[in-house]
């Protein structure tokens, strides 16, 4: 399976456990879910020979430049004079700006600020489009060297052949042929190919100099000028889909990550980051409670961590704060604590909170372990010891509170009970009937009719035949719908797959997630009778489980196994990002895996995806 493989995890709640902790990462964590944390972004070097495959034109005169243009650039002789009166026109456009050399009159220009070559043109779209084609040709020519604003303002049609064309570099072709195998549409394989010409422009080297790094910084500076649809809150960067290419051709060194999204992912954060998030006002308050933490994690998992730093930071101190300014210590006023319980009853949007003692339980723990550590090392901790505000009259319906939240839980799951049985012949039928159409649609040809239910259907072409995969797609002959077979059909598959694997096997969905092609197991009896088993990897109650699988739990699992034989040959291995714990686990063969177009990635089903 091409690309670089990430994670499968579903977006779950509920506790985890610490069991899969691969490493921990020091870096400075920028905001947003997705920030570049296992390498630092940075150009490359300027190389001490530019690469210049048709000539070294940093001086040129006009005429030369426009001669090698024509004949570079034109399919024939009769199309020589287009190219030619392009590259005369953007000549004569920076050559009215002051410069020795024709890359310092096209930063003289301005154009490296954003604006587009083809507006000096002013309403001439004629004139327009002949400048901006000689702006690609100028930088595929290597004549002048952009910035990505400067680069990404203009728009190219074509400018991935062009660059090729000039570069003749078999590497880069290696590149383009591995990126022509990938399985998706011819749009998002030229997305791959453009990437990489562009960063080689922008940088001025050739693809032997691209290194992580540089990739890296083509992707955060088109995500921070929102350039081709990136912004600072989608996950996505320019680069994604050349990231494991390169890679695995061997441009990358084996210690990068060997996905993009390993390379963006934030992953852990050290405790101090996760309290100065808070941007508390008395440092000697927040060093005490960093301190605190810290040593707590050692018996934590980073999931329950980050909530112990969101209840004593963000839920307890930082109101503490601003009730009382001029707090100091840990020593709180009966005033100023009865504010914070007051204040704690009610959720910032209005609703009460449901949970009480949670913020209470770690406050009171806070206080006895102070009082307890000062008895031990009273020259750390002696001075913050002071009487804990939290009485046992605050916890004294604990235990009521307690089952009235379990009684919620079990009520909860009581009413949805009896819609199950309606979920589940829901997604199986919706899967049956999708699967039938894509099989009889896959029985004919573009054009031709086919017949389900009675109803007929044409199938129809996509835009783009020269996909790896087709999509195959109908339409309904009576009402004109439109319907994408292939795609309703996976997604329809999964839906399914989900909904009963947890409906029979009775898992929880962290579990649901940890399955691999390994965890499916037989137990042969002493009669020969062979019984096949699931292994469940420790999850919540931190206990591997084994149940037999009923003949209706195996032919679900069967059928995910089935499905990605036949579409990658085996079950693909790839590394899952575990969202509680922040942290990549070992490749392995994941069965709740599926192919995305978007990021050339393993990724969540589309049912239940992140």
């Amino acid at each position: 399976m091409p690309g670089s493989k990430v994670g499968n995890s579903l977006r779950v709640k509920g506790p985890t456990t610490n069991r899969i902790r691969r490493h921990e990462s020091d870096s400075t964590v920028l905001s947003g879910n997705f920030a570049p944390t296992a390498l630092t972004p940075a150009p490359p070097p300027l190389p001490v020979r530019p690469p210049r495959s048709l000539g070294d034109f940093t001086t040129a005169p006009a005429e030369e430049i426009i001669e090698v243009t024509a004949n570079h650039f034109s399919q024939s002789d009769k199309e020589k004079h287009k190219p030619r009166r392009a590259m005369r026109d953007f000549l004569g456009h920076l050559a009215t700006f002051p410069g020795v050399t024709w890359q310092e009159r096209w930063e003289a220009s301005g154009h490296d600020e954003g604006q587009p070559v083809g507006e000096v043109a002013g309403d001439d779209r004629h004139q327009q489009k002949r400048l901006n084609c000689a702006a690609g040709y100028a930088f595929a020519m290597r004549l002048v060297r952009p910035t990505l604003l400067g680069f990404r303002c203009n728009r190219f049609s074509h400018y991935a052949p062009w660059f090729r064309g000039v570069a003749k570099d078999p590497w880069l072709e290696e590149f383009c042929a591995r990126a022509d195998q990938l399985p998706m549409s011819q749009c998002r394989r030229s997305r791959a190919k453009f990437d990489v010409c562009c960063a080689l422009t922008v940088f001025g080297i050739d693809l032997a100099d691209l290194t992580p790094e540089a990739l890296l910084h083509y992707a955060v500076e088109s995500r921070a000028h929102g350039l081709a649809g990136e912004n600072s809150r989608s996950g996505s960067y320019a680069g994604t889909l050349a990231w494991p290419i390169l890679h695995d051709m061997g441009q990358f060194p084996a210690s990068a990550p060997r996905s993009f999204r390993g390379a963006v992912t934030r992953g852990q954060i050290s405790v101090e980051e996760a309290v100065d998030r808070h941007q508390l006002r008395n440092q000697e308050v927040r060093d005490v409670l960093v301190e605190y933490i810290r040593r707590r994690s050692a018996g934590l998992d980073y999931s329950t961590l980050r909530q112990l730093v969101n209840l004593l930071v963000r839920v307890f101190w930082k109101q503490i704060e601003e009730i009382n300014p001029d707090q100091q210590d840990l020593r709180l006023s009966e005033e100023t604590f009865t504010q914070w319980k007051e204040w704690m009853l009610v959720l910032p949007n209005g609703n009460p909170r449901l949970d009480v003692d949670g913020p209470l339980m770690a406050v009171r723990a806070l206080y006895l372990d102070l009082q307890t550590w000062a008895v031990a090392e009273p020259e750390r901790w002696a001075k913050w010891s002071a009487p804990c505000p939290v009485r046992d009259a605050d916890l004294r319906w604990f235990h009521l509170r307690r089952r009235r939240l379990q009684e919620r839980m079990v009520n909860r799951t009581r009413d949805r009970q009896p819609l199950l049985p309606v979920l589940s012949q829901y997604v199986n039928d919706t899967w049956h009937r999708l699967r039938t159409m894509l099989e009889a649609a896959q029985q004919v040809e573009n054009g031709d009719e086919f017949t389900v239910d009675g109803t007929t259907w044409l199938r129809v072409s996509t835009k783009d035949q020269r996909h790896n995969r087709p999509p195959v797609r109908a339409v309904n002959r009576t009402t004109g719908e439109l319907v994408h077979l292939s795609r309703d059909e996976n997604i329809a598959f999964w839906q399914w797959a989900v909904v009963e694997t947890l409906r029979l096997a009775g898992l929880r969905a962290e579990e649901l997630t940890d399955l691999t092609h390994l965890s499916v197991r037989q137990y042969q009896r002493s009669s020969g009778e062979v019984v096949a088993l699931l292994v469940i990897s420790p999850s919540k109650s931190d206990r591997e489980r084994v149940i037999p699988m009923s003949a209706e739990l195996f032919h679900v699992i069967a059928q995910i196994i089935r499905r990605h034989r036949n579409q990658h040959g085996t079950v693909p291995v790839c590394a899952r990002y575990d969202l509680h714990e922040k942290v990549w686990s070992e490749e392995l063969p994941y069965l709740f895996q599926t192919f995305h177009a978007a990021s050339s990635a393993a990724c969540p089903p589309p049912p239940c995806g992140a």
